[in-house]
């Protein structure tokens, strides 16, 4: 018979679960960085388009840049409010 409990967790698991948490932490504090300030530049660019009177004539770059500016919120909604 083993004397191993099925319900202790050996130490390298708990170490790789430790990394994997560190970096999901990582990935989504990256993710959460640039969707805010690509939400923050976004609309720069689109009023870039409106005073140039060319948001009529590239319309599917206007449409393309609002829905990116609307991901780019979306995503970065939670960054800094630690």
């Amino acid at each position: 018979m083993s004397s191993a409990s099925p319900f202790r967790r050996s130490v390298p698991e708990l170490s790789s679960n430790r990394g994997a948490q560190r970096l999901q932490s990582l990935l989504v504090g990256s993710a959460q960085f640039a969707g805010f300030w690509s939400a923050v530049a976004l609309p720069f660019a689109m009023l870039a388009l409106v005073a140039s009177g060319s948001a009529a004539q590239r319309a599917p770059l206007f449409v393309a840049l609002l829905i990116a500016n609307v991901v780019a919120l979306r995503i970065g909604h939670g960054y800094n409010q630690d």
